[in-house]
């Protein structure tokens, strides 16, 4: 099973009830606005991310998660998206 991180354009200007469309959609998915970690002091916590950028796991591969999202997306939320999709060996989060 791969982490991927994943982050959405919603083209034009996306009304907020788009972005909450988008947000469950994803969420349904399994890929989650935030990620666990630890902090500099070895912390455990959670994370949010940045705006229209989810974490999770599939077992599917790169190729296939982007194509399954992309579709997903233009099927429930706006035609017009960037779908852009990292298989995530490591992360670092800085502030």
């Amino acid at each position: 099973m791969s982490a991927y991180a994943i982050r959405v354009e919603l083209r034009g200007n996306p009304t907020r009830e788009e972005y909450e469309t988008l947000h469950a959609l994803m969420s349904a998915k399994g890929f989650q606005q935030t990620i666990d970690g630890a902090d500099a002091r070895g912390s455990r916590q959670t994370f949010n991310l940045p705006h229209a950028v989810y974490y999770g796991f599939s077992t599917a591969s790169i190729g296939d998660v982007r194509d399954a999202i992309c579709n997903a997306i233009k099927a429930r939320v706006q035609k017009e998206v960037i779908v852009f999709v990292v298989e995530v060996m490591n992360w670092a989060l800085g502030w």
